[in-house]
């Protein structure tokens, strides 16, 4: 059978105007799959890199306060330190030395509202225990419990100053002591009664006290330095006037009893 010449040239240009479109399907194809492959890795890297800033921001700048829970905005503390007399209160005490425990609650970077509890250990002074009960010495137990506002004036980024103050209720106990032997262990050391060689052991007696209670005021100055920057416990030191409203009397610790406790410690 004999195909005319005409036939085959419109046979061929078919067949390549199949072949063409057919290019062109397929090359389209490819570019829409290699264009949404590039989209995903593009997406991809870029929510990649944002967590990473992200992180990278979060850990070069952490900071100091948060507040993301309840926890965040618990304050705990507690030091010692040294307990002086002022004002005419130092003919009635001696120096001695105080414990700062505490906690409260955070308001901010700033503010905190601390519920406080001191103690101080002072010696009677050896002539006015003589005078008031006849005895070589004794101990004041002085203790407050305060409600007391902290305030940072000035922050930095390990550093802060504050001012502290507030007041509540206090308690003065004195106690007058006298020396005594008493009983240290058994033994006949040459038949001498108790104790190592015949002898007895040194003691203090109470032979006399007296106790008030009052309401007192306090205000003090203080720094703290972080430890860390990515921890918000501060190490502490601080001194504060402490004036107690004693009765007017002529027993320690005297009338308005005027302390001045200095104190170093950790709060968190």
């Amino acid at each position: 059978m004999s195909i005319s010449k005409p036939t085959l040239q419109r046979v061929a240009k078919r067949a390549l105007h199949l072949g063409v479109a057919c290019g062109l399907a397929l090359g389209a194809s490819a570019l829409a799959q290699s264009s949404s492959s590039s989209s995903s890795s593009d997406n991809y890297r870029s929510h990649y890199y944002n967590n990473q800033s992200s992180n990278q921001y979060g850990q070069a700048r952490k900071p100091r306060y948060t507040g993301h829970s309840w926890t965040d905005h618990l304050t705990l503390e507690g030091g010692g330190g040294v307990t002086a007399p002022g004002g005419g209160t130092q003919k009635y005490a001696n120096t001695g030395f105080n414990i700062l425990l505490g906690g409260g609650f955070r308001f901010n970077r700033r503010l905190d509202l601390l519920a406080e509890w001191q103690f101080n250990d002072m010696g009677v002074p050896r002539t006015l225990s003589y005078v008031v009960a006849g005895t070589p010495g004794g101990n004041e137990h002085l203790w407050t419990a305060d409600l007391n506002p902290k305030y940072d004036f000035l922050e930095g980024s390990r550093a802060d100053a504050y001012v502290i103050g507030g007041g509540g209720f206090s308690r003065a106990l004195i106690n007058y002591t006298a020396p005594v032997t008493v009983p240290c262990g058994y033994g006949y050391g040459y038949g001498y009664g108790y104790g190592f060689g015949g002898y007895g052991c040194a003691g203090n007696v109470t032979v006399a006290h007296s106790s008030s209670n009052q309401g007192n005021l306090d205000i003090g100055l203080g720094g703290e330095w972080k430890l860390s920057a990515y921890n918000r416990g501060k190490l502490f030191l601080e001194a504060r006037y402490v004036k107690m409203f004693t009765p007017n009397r002529p027993l320690p610790p005297g009338y308005n009893a005027m302390l001045i406790p200095v104190t170093f410690g950790y709060r968190w």
